[in-house]
């Protein structure tokens, strides 16, 4: 199933891989140490055809500039950020001692932790733990770090480069870009960094990173930027640096820095196996960490644009479904009642190709542009409907969070019939309920399958026609395989969110 996600809607936590996964922060302070020797320079060789100024660049392959004045510059300015966090509540059952004659276990009473000696268990609260983030100054004794460095922080202490130690207060926090600012005395404070302009900076520029991995104290690594716009599925906003400077736990909130020094990245999450630096870093651009950081230090919160629709990215079965051309653009699942969408007129199945004269390549253009855009204003959107381009103004509003909706299950929604009924060539049976046609059935390396359709999706349109029973949906299946379309466009109910799916048909 493709990933729909209402715009300005509740992120979701940084979720894991397969074979690998993302980490966030709280480093072990057990390490070892490996020898290393350092890589001798290389000259790559220079073809014909090659301008003079990609010559220099040839030249310089293989080495780095020398970065000792600009970390001499910078370090005083990251700091490592200690944080003491409350201990877990654990039931204590004294397992391993049910064995033992009753006088033990009323000697290894509750002051040991073991249980009553009767046997039952007990609630005890666990030491409070320490745990290291980074973080560096922007000004007048403000820091910049992670959320997820200071959320569960009982107390915040700051470690300077020269190894003084203040204490620090949260002045706000932002989950859904993982972003927070803390607050020391100012008289304390070195200079402060700069931000740098994370749009201009482009794959393969020299990077450098300083930080705390491990609770070591500053460290510096550097390399390049791997990739931009990286989404890891941590939230609605996620248009990360990916970075091949080490970065590892106890790095996060730390800066990424640019080859003037300046501040292009917040290091936020790596991807490893082991919890280890692979050379696969991601970084919050400056662009978007500057903007929310402004917010906290003058609101302590921070606020975000709503128009109050249901988004998927559109699929080359989806486009082709529409008669466009490219996959390109914002697919309008559901459209909130009352919501800024709403008031302009905006439509289920409307593909919004651009915003405020910006082009939307998919769903999280348009999340970040109207999450960055303050309410009252209005912007233009250009739209697809219809198979025709038309554009229409929306007000912006402001974002508020939502609950989350409750999950469904097919038994909550189907009847007791074993009535199936098959939709031919794409590898479903639906049955009917209450409230429509559910998918009761999906079958294994079907299409649908690929497509990521599950059982319990309930059915609500096929090829932008409503359907209210599995007859429908068998019907109109039926006459876009007379039609010899190469695929169906289903809109489908999810946990509470509407979404569109192109399934193909079966070639067999």
């Amino acid at each position: 199933m493709k990933r729909s996600m209402m715009v300005g809607g509740a992120a979701g936590l940084l979720a894991g891989a397969s074979l690998a996964t993302l980490v966030l922060a709280a480093p072990s302070y057990a390490f070892k140490t490996d020898g290393a020797t350092s890589p001798s320079a290389v000259t790559a060789p220079v073809s014909g055809n090659v301008t003079a100024s990609a010559v220099g660049q040839l030249n310089r392959w293989g080495t780095l500039p020398n970065l000792a004045d600009l970390v001499d510059h910078v370090s005083p300015s990251v700091v490592q950020i200690i944080v003491r966090e409350p201990g877990s509540i654990r039931t204590t059952s004294g397992p391993g001692l049910e064995n033992l004659p009753p006088e033990f276990r009323q000697f290894f009473g509750r002051g040991f932790g073991f249980g009553d000696g009767d046997g039952n268990g007990q609630q005890q609260q666990a030491p409070d733990q320490m745990a290291s983030g980074s973080g560096f100054f922007i000004e007048g004794g403000y820091i910049v770090t992670n959320n997820h460095v200071v959320d569960k922080a009982k107390k915040v202490t700051v470690r300077m480069d020269n190894g003084k130690e203040v204490d620090a207060t949260v002045v706000g926090v932002d989950p859904k870009t993982d972003l927070a600012v803390i607050k020391v005395d100012p008289k304390v404070a070195p200079i402060s960094l700069k931000w740098g302009d994370s749009d201009k900076s482009r794959v393969g520029d020299s990077v450098f990173a300083v930080g705390s991995p491990f609770g070591l104290g500053n460290t510096v690594t550097a390399g390049i930027i791997s990739a931009r716009s990286r989404d890891i599925h941590s939230g609605p906003y996620d248009d990360y640096f990916q970075v091949d400077a080490p970065i590892n736990m106890g790095n996060s909130g730390g800066p990424l820095l640019d080859a003037n020094g300046q501040v292009i990245g917040v290091n936020s999450a790596i991807y490893s196996p082991s919890g280890g630096n692979v050379g696969i870093g991601f970084s919050i651009p400056s662009d978007m960490a500057k903007s929310v950081v402004e917010q906290i230090i003058d609101h302590g919160s921070v606020s975000r644009g709503w128009l109050g629709v249901g988004i998927q990215n559109v699929t080359p079965e989806i486009a082709q479904s529409l008669g466009m051309k490219d996959a390109k653009g914002a697919l309008v699942g559901e459209v909130t009642a009352d919501s800024p969408a709403s008031k302009a007129g905006l439509k289920t199945q409307d593909v919004i190709l651009s915003y405020d004269g910006h082009a939307i390549t998919n769903m999280h253009d348009l999340t970040r542009a109207v999450a960055d855009t303050k309410a009252g204003a209005t912007k233009d959107l250009k739209i697809l409907r219809n198979g025709k381009q038309q554009t229409v103004a929306v007000k912006i509003a402001a974002l508020k969070d939502t609950p989350k909706a409750e999950k469904v299950s097919l038994s909550d929604r189907s009847s007791n019939s074993d009535d199936h009924v098959a939709l031919d060539g794409l590898g479903l049976k639906l049955a009917d309920s209450d409230d429509g046609p559910v998918i009761a059935d999906v079958t294994v390396n079907s299409s649908a399958a690929d497509s990521g359709l599950q059982a319990g999706d309930k059915l609500l349109m096929v090829n932008q026609t409503e359907v209210k029973s599995a007859s429908d949906a068998q019907k109109a299946v039926a006459d876009a395989k007379r039609r010899n379309r190469d695929a169906v466009l289903l809109q489908l109910e999810r946990n509470g969110s509407k979404l569109f799916v192109g399934v193909p048909f079966s070639q067999s």
